[in-house]
């Protein structure tokens, strides 16, 4: 009785083979390839300013990171208000400087005051000082991405008002600076522009806060880098060390408002210390429910796994990636079932051992189908 094994060799040599066949070894390098790249072809979940919407409100998303967490607020802003102040005109605004820049702090502004009031109970609940209550702000500002005006507006020089500058989700060291200089305005602290050379940032009132502040009425003022990343109170960039920089103050007094926006404002402008806790806006500007509907507060961005991320943020492309995953499995069980199906009678004979037929005659091995002896010539069977 003639006896035939598979060997475990050869039937991992038969699923290279498969492997090996050109449509299916490039379906699974392109599915590899898709889930590698995956992270880098999702739609972002922040980043610039989307379209109007049928309930007229321009959407934003921000992200930043500070306090060890990841944060996230997502703002609906009026789009009746961006287009009032999108509507000043540009010949005038491209013809102020720094020491006009009050104009554009819109501490009357009730989408800003609401913007401040948040961001301030978010730090109160985290249990921010007053000295962390700032450095989270600036952390919001400093998110926003960075674009030199000309290139953005066309303009070498344009100063965008705070609500600009959060819709088009971009700006240069002005328009951060006034963004930031009206937060901290309206959350109550002392504020003032200074101003190294070609750059444009922001002085916070206090004592003790860092190395880099500049003297103002007899009064120190902490130098905020506005447009950098990760920068604090009192942090100086290098290329700024051991620099002249002028001194700013602010008359928002002078501030541009709309006429549907017109109201009024009182504050202290109180210094600052780290340890302290973080004051409450005192403006007497109250937010209008018909312009500022439904702002949140930031939140920390809990970590999900990539499939929850991927389902809940693009249900589209899940799909498409199951779908392709699913496809590519089955084709390479129909190449396989395929390939067995029209294998030759030769590559059979290769995928199984040949134990081969004994010759009593002269002791030598045959093949398992010889008749006769190929060393002797007599008959075996």
């Amino acid at each position: 009785m003639d006896a035939t094994f598979i060997g475990t060799e050869d039937v991992h040599m038969g699923r290279l083979s498969i492997l090996s066949r050109k449509p299916v070894r490039l379906l699974v390098i392109f599915t590899l390839a898709f889930l590698v790249c995956l992270p880098i072809i999702r739609p972002l979940e922040f980043g610039s300013a989307q379209g109007q919407d049928q309930t007229q409100y321009y959407t934003t998303n921000f992200a930043w990171d500070y306090g060890g967490q990841h944060w996230v607020w997502n703002l609906s802003i009026p789009q009746a208000e961006y287009d009032a102040y999108k509507a000043f005109p540009d010949l005038i605004r491209v013809q102020l400087g720094p020491e006009k820049y009050g104009f554009f702090t819109t501490t009357q502004d009730s989408f800003m005051l609401t913007l401040a009031q948040k961001l301030n109970e978010t730090g109160t609940q985290m249990g921010y000082s007053s000295y962390d209550q700032v450095n989270f702000v600036l952390a919001f500002v400093q998110s926003i991405p960075y674009a030199f005006d000309n290139i953005s507006t066309g303009y070498q020089v344009y100063q965008r008002f705070p609500i600009e500058t959060l819709v088009d989700n971009t700006g240069d060291c002005k328009s951060h600076s006034i963004l930031f200089a009206t937060l901290t305005l309206l959350m109550d602290y002392g504020t003032v522009f200074i101003s190294p050379p070609d750059h444009l940032a922001v002085g916070v009132l206090g004592n003790n806060l860092g190395s880099a502040y500049w003297p103002y009425n007899n009064q120190s003022y902490y130098y905020c880098e506005t447009t950098g990343s990760g920068f604090k109170i009192g942090q100086l960039p290098d290329q700024f060390i051991d620099q002249k920089a002028f001194v700013y103050a602010i008359d928002d007094s002078q501030q541009y408002v709309p006429n549907y926006q017109a109201t009024s404002s009182t504050r202290t402008n109180p210094t600052i210390m780290p340890g302290t806790p973080a004051p409450t806006p005192k403006s007497t500007v109250q937010p209008n429910p018909s312009t500022a509907p439904g702002i949140s507060q930031p939140t920390i961005q809990p970590v999900q796994p990539l499939s929850l991320n991927l389902i809940s943020d693009s249900p589209f492309l899940f799909i498409v990636i199951a779908a392709a995953i699913g496809i590519s499995i089955a084709v390479t069980i129909k190449t396989a079932k395929s390939s067995k199906e029209t294998a030759s009678p030769l590559q059979m004979k290769n995928e199984i051992v040949d134990e081969g037929k004994f010759c009593i005659y002269c002791g030598s091995s045959n093949k398992s189908f010889a008749s006769y002896c190929e060393r002797c010539g007599k008959k075996i069977d």
